[in-house]
C-alpha cells in the first residue's frame, strides 16, 4: 500500500492551479455542464483533507465546489481538519 501523505508540496501546489483553472474555464462558459466537475473536485476534496495538511488545498477545492454552485458538506469524522 503506498503512503500517500509522502506527496510532495509540488502536488498540492499543482493541484490547487489546476482546481482553479478547472473552475474558471467553467464559470466562463455557461455552456459547460458543471455537475462532471463538481464531483471530480468531491473526490479531490475527499483526498485533501485525507492526506493534504495544508488547510489551504482543502479551502481552494471548497470553495472551488461552492462557486460551482455545490453546497454539499464533505470531510471525513476523523480528518486532519474535522471540528471537535
Amino acid at each position: 500500500m503506498t503512503d500517500h501523505r509522502q506527496r510532495p508540496a509540488e502536488f498540492w501546489d499543482d493541484l490547487e492551479r489546476m482546481v482553479a483553472q478547472k473552475v474558471e474555464s467553467a464559470l466562463s462558459d455557461r455552456r459547460t455542464t458543471r455537475s462532471p466537475l463538481i464531483e471530480y473536485l468531491r473526490q479531490v476534496e475527499q483526498m485533501a483533507r485525507t492526506e493534504c495538511d495544508r488547510r489551504q488545498t482543502v479551502q481552494i477545492i471548497a470553495s472551488g465546489r461552492s462557486l460551482l454552485g455545490d453546497r454539499r458538506t464533505l470531510g471525513p469524522q476523523d480528518g486532519p481538519f474535522a471540528r471537535r
